[in-house]
């Protein structure tokens, strides 16, 4: 059951580790016009050479209030060795840097402070090179459908880099820090960039590692899972992806969230999501959780509609908010959150929280103890914020302040936005309640010029959109500076900050895409898979099939998959029992063994005979598809456990 996943054929994987610290607020030397090597710099992670991009030589960025890099706790003493450049990087930003992003906002009207704070959809109006400079635009985000396909049906890597790069460069334009460029890559059903990439399972894989074995171990897998995954972004010239969800799912009443969750128990995904989110920094890749206050536990999807979550503020607190006060109030920098859209009607009635100042106060105000629950729950919004500053509990910082990093909403082209506001108003009103970064408005540059005339009327206060723009350029010029110390450490100091090596095996990996001869994302991959897979219902250590299996259910390519590990194996495809694969997380079937591939949550209403079995398998790359043949043929238990309540069976349930 037992110890750390990671070593196995073919070299060592990543071996990083979610870092803490407490050392005195470094300071930071103003960053340089030089543009042309921080992606460069961030890229050099991987093992393969990467395209030119854009250089902040930015230092510092902001500690986490209280984490003793502000002054209050930093180590000392002869005995330990003084910190790393890359140590005080990870920390967050300098009072320095935080000064020189100060200046450079000063430099801009409102026009260009307004652009700074928008990410619009590659390829949609506002979003082309020329475009981009007019608006100085803060960044872009990468859907499916702008992913170049090659003629052999898989992603064009090579051209999405080459456009990235001249995005970047866009991006980048008369500025001393790179732009943002961004991507939704989860793993499982949500990775805008697929294959020859390498895939990776659901999230809620890692929940399955955790409650069949130990959280640790899981925790070491969703470090090195994010940060190769991140390494293989960061190579193509991403800076940003919008990860780890950190939503605590309901299970099979959650609509929206589901296997993207790690699990059902806050305390798990507390840990997760702040291991996650380490490994996507270890990579140079901006991380955002997601989606406060909360998307797991709502039964409507935001994306049609504006869910209302009926639960009290107190339960949010034990509940749904756990994870983000872990990330806010720990000793581990967390430079951005995500906002989602659901409504809280104890913070604010009938408005969703991306556009309600109650909602971004109490998000703030998390990473000071004793502070939400205890203001907001009296329905009093600015207690909740005045409380942020005050008490502590039992084994938090005492000395903690809210939260003051970046904030930024979900897509506000979502439905539940564009149902209740025009395509101009919603970003308007977002930025008024104290959003900083306004993702996917409907119509970019319509929403550039509603901010500046709502700036210019007086609706919107001049000094909130400073703070915005402050805010992202803190984090961007931070970002840079990130990327060139991890570029530049040596293993030692890496070690030292407990940063682990991305750079592949020996041999390197081939265009980035981990299909070279050491292709470690692969490894790990597979690794996570092997841990995770869950047999719900039979017997566990005994073959399920002999010497051949039929496949039913799936897709084409789930059926090929399984098809291809099971020969592979050494067994005929097309006679013996029926294996039933299940391709929609509520969705249910019938066979000698029914395999639910993402969330299992059909998996009650599936149908086995007796000594037949129900595996939840928690996704469908060609590495779940070898663990799940192993399992069948007897070659290997299933160690993973169901991280959530499926039916009858309680979480945890598994061999």
């Amino acid at each position: 059951m037992g110890g750390g996943v990671g070593g196995g054929p073919g070299g060592d994987p990543y071996d990083g580790q979610v870092k803490t610290s407490s050392r005195p607020r470094p300071s930071a030397v103003a960053p340089t016009a030089v543009l042309t090597a921080v992606l460069a710099a961030a890229l050099a992670l991987t093992s393969c050479t990467t395209p030119t991009g854009p250089d902040g030589n930015g230092e510092g960025t902001t500690p986490a209030p209280g984490s003793g890099t502000d002054g209050t706790g930093g180590t000392g003493g002869a005995s330990e060795p003084e910190p790393s450049a890359l140590e005080l990087a990870l920390d967050g930003p300098s009072a320095d840097l935080e000064e020189n992003a100060a200046d450079a906002v000063a430099g801009m009207d409102t026009a260009e402070k307004a652009g700074q704070v928008l990410v619009g959809q590659l390829g949609a109006a506002g979003t082309d090179p020329a475009s981009i400079e007019e608006l100085n635009l803060g960044g872009i985000i990468v859907m499916g459908d702008a992913v170049p396909v090659a003629a052999d049906g898989t992603h064009d890597v090579e051209a999405l880099q080459t456009r990235l790069a001249e995005t970047q460069e866009a991006l980048s334009a008369g500025r001393d820090w790179a732009g943002i460029i961004s991507v939704d890559q989860e793993g499982g059903l949500v990775a805008r960039v697929k294959e020859p990439l390498v895939e990776w399972p659901t999230p809620m894989s890692y929940g399955a590692a955790a409650a069949g074995q130990n959280v640790d171990t899981a925790a070491h897998l969703a470090t090195n899972g994010h940060a190769l995954m991140g390494a293989q972004l960061a190579e193509l010239g991403f800076t940003l992806d919008f990860a780890p969800s950190v939503d605590v799912t309901i299970g099979a009443g959650d609509p929206a969230i589901g296997a993207r969750s790690f699990s059902s128990d806050p305390e798990t995904v507390s840990v997760l999501g702040t291991a996650a989110t380490a490994g996507l920094l270890h990579a140079g890749v901006l991380p955002a959780p997601k989606h406060f206050p909360g998307h797991g536990s709502v039964t409507d999807d935001s994306h049609v509609t504006a869910p209302v979550q009926d639960a009290s503020v107190a339960d949010l607190e034990a509940r749904d908010w756990l994870p983000f006060r872990e990330l806010l109030g720990g000793d581990q920098y967390t430079p951005m959150v995500m906002m989602g859209h659901v409504i809280v009607p104890e913070l604010e009635p009938d408005v969703p929280s991306s556009v309600s100042a109650p909602a971004y106060e109490a998000l703030r105000g998390l990473a000071a103890p004793d502070s939400a629950a205890d203001g907001a729950s009296g329905g009093a919004a600015d207690d909740a914020a005045e409380d942020a500053a005050d008490g502590a509990v039992a084994g938090t910082r005492s000395d903690a302040e809210p939260y003051d990093g970046v904030v930024v909403t979900d897509a506000l082209n979502m439905g539940a936005l564009v149902e209740r506001y025009g395509a101009n108003e919603a970003p308007v009103r977002a930025l008024e309640a104290g959003a900083d970064l306004l993702l996917m408005p409907s119509d970019l540059p319509g929403a550039r010029d509603a901010l500046v005339e709502a700036v210019e009327a007086g609706e919107v206060p001049a000094e909130r959109l400073d703070e915005a723009a402050e805010r992202v350029v803190t984090m961007l010029m931070w970002r840079d500076h990130l990327a060139q110390e991890l570029a530049e450490a040596t293993d030692e100091e890496k070690e030292r900050a407990g940063v682990g090596n991305t750079n592949g095996t020996e041999n390197g990996t081939e265009n980035g895409t981990g299909n070279g001869t050491g292709a470690e994302p692969e490894q790990v991959s597979r690794e996570l898979s092997a841990a995770a897979i869950t047999v719900v219902d039979g017997v566990c250590g005994a073959p399920l099939v002999e010497d051949s299996l039929q496949i039913t259910g799936g897709n084409e390519i789930d059926r090929a998959r399984l098809a291809e590990a099971a020969e592979a194996a050494g067994l005929t495809v097309g006679a013996g029992p029926v294996v039933a694969l299940v391709g929609s997380a509520r969705g249910a079937g019938q066979g000698d063994v029914v395999v639910a591939l993402d969330a299992p949550f059909g998996l009650p209403r599936s149908s086995v005979p007796d000594g037949g079995a129900k595996v939840a398998l928690y996704g469908r790359t060609p590495g779940a598809f070898e663990a799940l043949v192993a399992v069948l043929t007897g070659k290997a238990e299933a160690p993973g456990g169901l991280p959530v309540e499926v039916g009858d069976w309680p979480a945890g349930t598994g061999c």
